[in-house]
């Protein structure tokens, strides 16, 4: 149980700071879509934390290291969103249909 609690709740934080970020108008389909990218963004970043800035070999979440993995997540939590938001102003990519045949 501690292992869905320390891989999910810092994503579910970091979209709901993201869709505030958005003004609260983000459809459906953007929700899910931030929430896996925000699930993956964030669980990468603390994993690279501990495998090479901690040198641990692997990730364990006891007691101490689960407090530890969320305070940690909690960090990316709320400085992701706003290099997600930055970025997606930076680079905006358009699709439109072609109405030509």
């Amino acid at each position: 149980m501690h292992e869905i609690i320390a891989l999910i709740a810092p994503a579910m934080v970091a979209l709901g700071f993201y869709n505030h970020l958005k003004r609260d108008k983000l459809p459906t389909r953007k929700l899910f879509t931030s929430f896996g990218l925000f699930l993956v963004l964030v669980n990468l970043c603390m994993y690279l934390v501990i495998i090479y800035i901690f040198n641990h070999e692997n990730v364990i979440f006891s007691d101490k290291s689960f407090i530890n993995y969320l305070i940690g997540a909690s960090v990316f939590a709320f400085v992701l969103p706003f290099v997600v938001n930055l970025i997606e102003g930076m680079v905006a990519i358009e699709v439109k249909k072609n109405d030509k045949k």
